[in-house]
């Protein structure tokens, strides 16, 4: 799992789960310390242009390198 510690960072590739469960790898887009009800948060593109955002505590990998993309188990 991931470092609850750790934010996103603009640029990084992140995996996080959704509020359905899927697991989605993205972009990170920006970040905010309130993006809603006062949690800090993230806004996201996928590689096909599709945005989201998340709440920081729904990344459950920060992978080292993009070059590591499928490299690692999408659901846990």
């Amino acid at each position: 799992m991931s470092d609850k510690t750790r934010r996103p960072q603009v640029g990084e590739h992140i995996y996080y789960r959704t509020f359905g469960s899927s697991v989605r790898y993205v972009l990170v887009t920006d970040v905010y310390d309130d993006i809603k009800n006062g949690r800090a948060g993230f806004d996201c593109v996928d590689d096909r242009g599709g945005t989201y955002w998340g709440y920081d505590d729904q990344v459950i990998r920060y992978p080292e390198k993009v070059e590591n993309r499928g490299k690692y188990e999408r659901n846990k």
